[in-house]
């Protein structure tokens, strides 16, 4: 009812539905809905089945199947056929060409859907005989003495190719070995011979410049630390060397066990200890925070995630306000660092470090 203008109605006297998408018969040249859009559904009156389509029919005598073609009778075609002496070849419907192949070979008589052509006799076999050992293609041998010619001139090039190599002598410290040729080839035995000898001359090389090296430090250092120069010899006490931990170990070591929030970039976290005389309950805690950050609002995130409770500073007081106290080491002393300061701008302040958090008159014990 939205649309009377688009679409027809069927012409068909049961019907009479509108359809959006009307046929025209082709031969009554009526208007048709999709269920009679066919001669046959609508009993189009200028169709027949002997005038516009082919008929078949089956011979009485030699139960062959007849073809009528469309405007011919059925009864001329069935007349001719029997006078003809039931000719196979006189309006007999056609066979159906199968499309299944016969296999080449000639022992078998399979035919397939599904064959393969031997790329090398182009000739189509069936799925069991597709490989050319299975039906004992010509081109076998010759492939053959193909690859038996390129594996001989390979190793004829490789047997050049040692014949130039084996001919030289290889001297090692207490031994000496020399290798000549007339022509031969060396076995794997004389090559795994010549591979240990080889091994034992780089070994002796290293051992021998150990020794020059250990005796070269010995010459200039005795062991109580005395430096032997060519005008004077001093005397210096040993020092105990101790060795500082790396900062990438010291940085993969706080990331184990670092609060902070996940939506930070990693590309922007600063990985720090954080130790506090005033609660010794946090000098085995590390957190990260953003270097974007001022000081301040790190301090504040990190009593948050650490849930600690900064003591009260009522009527507010400089010298007592809470803060962060910057180290690079345990044992460095730190300084304070001002609130208002972006950690991106500190350019002392990296992942490693230690921050202390102290009240601003705090200062580091003295030793």
């Amino acid at each position: 009812m939205e649309f009377p203008t688009v679409g027809a109605h069927c012409d068909s006297a049961s019907c009479q539905s509108l359809d959006f998408l009307p046929f025209q018969c082709t031969f009554c040249q009526h208007t048709f809905c999709s269920n009679h859009r066919l001669p046959a559904d609508h009993a189009c009156t200028n169709w027949s089945m002997e005038s516009h389509a082919n008929s078949v029919q089956v011979c009485p005598l030699c139960e062959q199947l007849l073809l009528t073609p469309k405007r011919h009778d059925p009864a001329t075609i069935l007349k001719e056929h029997l006078e003809a002496g039931c000719d196979k070849n006189l309006h007999n419907l056609p066979k159906v060409q199968s499309i299944a192949v016969l296999c080449a070979l000639p022992k078998c008589n399979r035919r397939d859907r599904v064959v393969q052509t031997c790329p090398d006799c182009s000739q189509t076999f069936c799925l069991p005989h597709r490989q050319p050992p299975d039906h004992n293609c010509p081109k076998i041998e010759e492939r053959k003495r193909a690859t038996e010619a390129e594996v001989a001139r390979r190793q004829e090039i490789k047997d050049t190719i040692a014949r130039k190599l084996t001919g030289s002598t290889t001297s090692t410290t207490g031994m000496t070995t020399t290798t000549t040729t007339t022509g031969s080839v060396l076995t794997p035995e004389e090559k795994q011979a010549q591979a240990k000898v080889k091994a034992l001359a780089a070994k002796a090389a290293i051992a021998e410049a150990k020794a020059k090296i250990a005796a070269r430090i010995s010459s200039t250092m005795s062991p109580t630390g005395t430096t032997t120069t060519s005008s004077a010899t001093v005397t210096t006490p040993a020092k105990p060397t101790v060795k500082k931990a790396s900062r990438v170990v010291t940085v993969m070591k706080i990331k184990k066990t670092a609060v902070g929030e996940d939506k930070i970039p990693i590309s922007s976290r600063v990985y720090v200890y954080i130790r506090s005389p005033v609660f010794p309950h946090l000098d085995d805690k590390s957190v990260y925070v953003d270097k974007t950050w001022t000081v301040g609002r790190s301090m504040d995130k990190i009593v948050e995630w650490l849930k600690i409770t900064v003591p009260n500073n009522e009527p507010f007081d400089a010298q007592k306000r809470f803060s962060i106290f910057h180290a690079k080491e345990l044992d460095d002393t730190p300084t304070i660092l001002n609130m208002q300061d972006r950690l991106q701008q500190i350019t002392t302040v990296e992942s490693g470090d230690v921050f202390f958090l102290a009240p601003a008159d705090w200062s580091w014990p003295t030793k």
